[in-house]
């Protein structure tokens, strides 16, 4: 049996490291840590663009307080969301969801859609 790969590496550089490809990474992310992310009154949770930004490849949380949270000072939001801890995309992470994303974008690239 023979078996041929043909491995096109400038292509796939240039597809995972895409813009476009960068939003399906953020957004996938975003909602993936989202059970892990701490909630009082929502606002690290908020609406795109209005609390989180979200970039290729990148999510910025711009309420004040989001740092201070994120690092475990002033925490205790569990009675809201017993997930809820600080450095959440670590914790989403430990809980598989970190395999979860690898899996949506391996989908992606393998449906053609990239």
């Amino acid at each position: 049996m023979n078996l041929r790969i043909d491995l096109n590496e400038p292509r796939i550089r240039e597809k995972v490291t895409s813009d476009r490809f960068g939003l399906l990474v953020s957004n996938e992310w975003k909602r993936l840590i989202d059970p892990y992310t701490p909630r009082d009154t929502g606002v690290l949770m908020g609406i795109t663009g209005q609390t989180v930004d979200i970039r290729p490849f990148e999510l910025h949380y711009k309420s004040k307080y989001a740092t201070r949270i994120y690092y475990g000072e002033d925490f205790n939001f569990q009675k809201k969301n017993p997930y809820a801890t600080h450095h959440w995309d670590e914790k989403a992470d430990e809980a598989g969801q970190k395999d979860k994303l690898y899996r949506i974008l391996n989908n992606a690239l393998q449906s053609g859609r990239f």
